[in-house]
This record gives C-alpha cells, sequence and structure tokens, in this order.
C-alpha cells in the first residue's frame, strides 16, 4: 500500500520532462519473486486538458529503447513519439523487467494484461487523464496480450476498461471465446508475416458474428516485424494451427475451431512450430503505428 501511494503522489506532481517512471509490484505464478513491473509514461510537449492514454506493449524482442534499467520494443518506441505528436500521453509497460526470461521461452511469457490492468487502475487515479479514454495496443507477444480483453471473463470483470484496442502482428492461431464488449478492435497484419494471416480471418469472423465492431488490416510486403526484407527461419513460433486454430472457452478449456476438444498437450504440439520471422529493415512499420493512431485518434468521441 505505501508502495501504491508513492507511486501515485510521484505521477501526479512530478511533471518536469516530457518522460515520468513508475514501478509496481504485480503477481505472476510464473515469476513468484520478481512482481516488479516498470513504466515510462510519455506526455506531449504542450497540452492542456486531460488528456486520453495509450498502454502500449512490447513484444518478446525488447529492441526498441531503454527505459532506464528496462526496455521496449521498436513498435513501442514509436507509439511513443507518434502518440504524443498527436497528443495522446503513452505508457510503455516493460513486461519482463527483471525477470529471468529469454525472447525463446515463450511458454514462460508472464500474463502481460494483468500488468496492463493494473496500470490502468493507477492511472485512473491520474487527474491529467481522461477516464474514459483509455487505449490499448501491442506487438506480437504484446498483441496477444491486447486481444486477450475478448474474452466474457475479462468483460465482466472489467467494463468499459478500453475506449479502443489495436493488435499489431498477433498469431490469432489460439484465441479467447470472443463475446460481445462495448470497444472496436484494430487489427494488423504483415502479407508475408510467419503467423499466417488465416487465424487471424477467422477470428474476425467470429467477432463479427457477435456484433463487435472489428477491422483487419493485411500490410502488403510486409513480413511479421513489418518488414520487406524477410524471409521464414528456425526458431519457435505459436503459428501451427493454421487453418482451425484454438479457442479458449470461458471455463478455460480448449477446443479447435472445427469442434472437437484438445488438451493443452495436445494444442502445444499442434500449434507451436519450429519457424521464425527474420528481416528487420522494418519499412513498413511506420504504417501500422499510423494505422494504429489513426484509428484510436478516429475513436476519440
Amino acid at each position: 500500500m505505501i508502495k501504491y501511494i508513492a507511486v501515485f503522489f510521484y505521477l501526479i506532481f512530478l511533471n518536469i520532462s516530457a518522460a515520468e517512471y513508475l514501478k509496481f509490484d504485480s503477481a505472476d505464478q510464473k515469476f513468484p519473486n520478481h512482481p516488479e513491473v516498470l513504466v515510462e509514461v510519455s506526455f506531449p510537449k504542450e497540452f492542456t486538458g486531460k488528456l486520453p492514454l495509450i498502454i502500449t506493449q512490447h513484444g518478446s524482442t525488447r529492441d526498441g529503447k531503454k527505459i532506464q534499467d528496462g526496455a521496449t520494443d521498436e513498435y513501442s518506441k514509436r507509439i511513443i513519439k507518434e502518440g504524443t505528436k498527436q497528443g495522446f500521453a503513452v505508457a510503455a509497460l516493460d513486461a519482463f523487467y527483471r525477470k529471468p526470461i529469454t525472447a525463446n521461452e515463450k511458454t514462460r511469457f508472464p500474463d502481460a494484461l494483468n500488468y496492463a490492468n493494473e496500470l490502468r487502475k493507477i492511472l485512473l487515479k491520474d487527474e491529467r487523464f481522461d477516464n474514459e479514454r483509455f487505449f490499448y495496443t501491442g506487438f506480437s507477444y504484446g498483441a496477444q496480450q491486447v486481444l486477450k480483453t475478448i474474452s466474457e471473463q475479462y468483460n465482466n470483470k472489467n467494463p468499459k476498461a478500453w475506449r479502443a484496442i489495436a493488435s499489431a502482428e498477433p498469431g490469432c492461431n489460439i484465441f479467447q471465446e470472443p463475446v460481445k464488449f462495448d470497444f472496436p478492435v484494430l487489427i494488423i497484419k504483415g502479407e508475408e508475416s510467419h503467423y499466417y494471416i488465416e487465424p487471424c480471418e477467422i477470428l474476425e469472423k467470429e467477432l463479427l458474428k457477435k456484433g463487435n465492431q472489428v477491422t483487419l488490416i493485411n500490410i502488403p510486403k510486409a513480413n511479421h516485424f513489418f518488414s520487406t526484407n524477410g524471409e521464414i527461419g528456425k526458431g519457435i513460433a505459436v503459428n501451427g494451427c493454421r487453418y482451425d486454430p484454438i479457442i479458449r472457452k470461458s471455463d478455460g478449456t480448449l477446443r479447435l475451431y472445427s469442434g472437437a476438444e484438445i488438451s493443452r498437450k495436445e494444442a502445444k504440439r499442434k500449434c507451436i512450430t519450429s519457424e521464425s520471422g527474420k528481416g528487420k529493415n522494418r519499412k513498413k512499420l511506420d504504417k501500422a503505428v499510423n494505422l494504429t493512431i489513426t484509428f484510436f485518434k478516429k475513436n476519440l468521441n
């Protein structure tokens, strides 16, 4: 509690630069001894009134910029730059902060949606931010966390949490069973990504069936990193189940899109492959970032 109050007052009263920092604890069963989460909050150079806020989540490779002794990825770095230019405050969350984890340990990644939700609740108490205009975005692993917000359980616990969400290059091979919710969704894919588009097309169809607002955009000649020099190599990716993705039901059990129930062990066998994406000239990344910021601006009112 003392730490929480200290963070709150730090946010309210320390406004001496374009960026501020906070740390908070959020329990994760995979990392019980490493609960600390680091956040950088960036502001427009000039602003009046309450600010709309974007929370952005990095992917598995935090190769964009340093956040004190943590880091974020290139997508979030550019979301910060363009978002603040367009009048948003942007909070970049380091989900791997001080955790003993590498980019290839995908089954050990923390549940960063919980971190984003804790951060949202903290920042709702900061009078500089507009409580009605909180947005959520992320790339790759971060994009997957963003898409967890479509579940029944999440929306029952967190009604009207977000004004809109944007998921940049998710693997839709395992997704939450969609329900009707009250925020629009943008999914951005690269045409040449090794996280193939077919599962996201199925997800889009299922979201539309529930009456949701969803837009799926496929950027031509772009790989997973929104680069034009991409190739598929060896590594680890949750990109199997390409034509029959797995749906995580509200009770936690899994089923194939075609209908059959499936165990977690079998789901891992079917959906985890030895592929990876290569090529990071990122010539199409600004396109993805601009699509996200434009989408959020469209949904300000």
